[in-house]
């Protein structure tokens, strides 16, 4: 219990910073933040459009849609708010900082991964609270099981985006580049925000499978609406489980491959 509170000070000191940070710029942060909530507006009024045209969207209703999009901004808005620093590795290395990580009594992974913290999006995430709040008791008696899986599939759909981080994060360590890898996970990530039956079969199968999207953010709110059976359930536990492994295996491998690059 002491080695976490000992990790919960170094994030809270991290956290305490990047805030201060965010503070003195003011009216960029303030612009940053109304371009999330803006583009967060846009997308809903493209989904209630596209309703005005049709009443079902591959069998889900607007409300069903929304619990979709939803659930992809809490995983999404949580990854960013926890594993932003993954985003700055390259620069990490280029200006030596991995160098000090290396030195020092913390995880470097941890110093790397959690090194800033977005409250930006720590913002955008309470209207998605609320909006997701509104949209719920218009879903009907939802059981408390199917809660219970929705809740449990959020978490693991968090585990795997810290897997795919830490994928990330590795490869920056190895190559030194960053920017082509991170914004195709981000390109993938768009694809989450509708349920995954409206795309083609091979699409879907991608996206369980290869880039495992729709088990990140789809299949939370397929087990809210009671559309997911326990076998997929149990799949998304063991494909996370997986991912988990393999990529801290990953970093730990281009840790002992790593040589410094500092200028």
């Amino acid at each position: 219990m002491s080695e976490l509170a000992r990790y919960f000070r170094i994030w809270r000191r991290m956290a305490l910073n990047s805030l201060q940070a965010q503070l003195s710029y003011r009216m960029g942060s303030a612009g940053f933040f109304v371009g999330k909530l803006v583009r967060m507006f846009f997308f809903l009024a493209y989904v209630v459009a596209i309703f005005g045209r049709t009443q079902k969207l591959a069998g889900y209703s607007l409300d069903e849609v929304v619990v979709f999009f939803l659930t992809f901004n809490i995983i999404d808005v949580a990854a960013q708010i926890f594993l932003r620093g993954v985003y700055a590795a390259r620069r990490v290395i280029d200006d030596g900082d991995l160098d000090t990580y290396l030195t020092q009594p913390c995880a470097p992974l941890f110093r790397m991964a959690c090194s800033s913290v977005d409250f930006l999006d720590l913002g955008t995430l309470i209207p998605v609270l609320v909006l997701l709040a509104r949209t719920w008791p218009r879903l009907g008696p939802v059981p408390a099981d199917r809660v219970l899986a929705y809740g449990l599939l959020i978490a693991n759909g968090m585990a795997i985006a810290f897997a795919i981080h830490v994928f990330v994060g590795a490869l920056a360590v190895r190559t030194q580049e960053l920017e082509n890898t991170i914004w195709v996970y981000k390109d993938m990530m768009f694809l989450g925000k509708f349920p995954m039956d409206i795309y083609a079969s091979p699409v879907r199968w991608v996206l369980v499978t290869a880039v495992p999207i729709g088990v990140m953010v789809c299949f939370p709110a397929q087990a809210l609406l009671g559309k997911l059976s326990w076998a997929w359930g149990l799949y998304a536990v063991l494909l996370s489980a997986a991912l988990l492994a393999a990529s801290l295996a990953f970093w730990r491998d281009s840790l002992k491959r790593y040589t410094s690059v500092s200028r």
